[in-house]
């Protein structure tokens, strides 16, 4: 990890999740990769539980993915809610959760000054997308989840 990645993963809070969860998470939410809310819908109202169309998603997204794999997310459509979800820890992996004020989504990697993640409602769509540092502040967080098998 560069300095300016470890300055960017300081705005973050980063809670960790065990191995064999890491690479489920992301490989199933990146089984859904392209899906567009309106071309995909039904699709997408299976994992997400919500009408993509009319509801933000990405949280429903997120706990979606968790659901699948066999795990317990927050239950909520708000990406906030993923704020208090599980243990922090400051060197994201692929896999873990990353918050921002309004959005919520998989960290993928670090490129450059910037985080890759891979989430839904991103455009529309099941799509990674790279965020700047310059869009961050403290209340954007990174979670590892600290998961046990079910």
């Amino acid at each position: 990890m560069t300095v300016k990645q470890t300055v960017i993963a300081a705005a973050f809070l980063v809670i960790s999740t065990p191995v064999y969860a890491n690479e489920n998470i992301f490989d199933r939410a990146f089984s859904y990769l392209n899906l567009h809310e309106r071309s995909n819908r039904t699709q997408i109202q299976k994992v997400t539980k919500v009408d993509p169309v009319r509801t933000p998603w990405c949280a429903a997204f997120v706990n979606g993915i968790l659901k699948e794999i066999g795990l317990s997310g927050t239950n909520s459509n708000m990406a906030i809610s993923f704020n208090k979800y599980k243990t922090p820890t400051k060197t994201p992996k692929k896999g873990d959760i990353v918050v921002f004020a309004h959005h919520v989504g998989f960290f993928q990697k670090f490129s450059g000054n910037k985080v890759a993640v891979l989430g839904g409602n991103q455009s529309n769509k099941v799509r990674s997308e790279e965020h700047t540092s310059e869009l961050q502040s403290p209340m954007y967080l990174v979670c590892r989840l600290l998961l046990e098998k079910k």
